[in-house]
């Protein structure tokens, strides 16, 4: 199972394989099978415990998360409303593409 907590600001989750967005918040909880792109903007943090592991991310932080493989790092774009669908293309091209 994977779920959040402390979640402060906008996060972001994105499902790749429902091709699906929402906003995190406290006590979220996703299937363990999907393949996520988890987001921070630069006013937001959140942890997240997946796979029997606890991942901070603090501000300009994404992780991406599957069954696979845990990739976590950090970014450096500025999130603006109407610019969310590039954002989160940016990011998803940092951790491995969106195949």
């Amino acid at each position: 199972m994977i779920r959040f907590s402390n979640v402060q600001g906008d996060v972001f989750v994105d499902d790749r394989r429902r091709d699906d967005r929402l906003m995190a918040r406290d006590g979220l909880a996703l299937d363990p099978g999907g393949d996520y792109l988890v987001a921070t903007t630069q006013n937001s943090s959140a942890d997240v415990e997946a796979y029997g592991r606890t991942i901070r991310l603090a501000p300009f932080s994404y992780a991406r998360l599957n069954l696979i493989q845990v990739l976590e790092g950090r970014h450096n774009e500025f999130w603006w409303a109407p610019m969310t669908k590039a954002f989160l293309a940016k990011l998803w091209a940092l951790a491995g593409g969106r195949i």
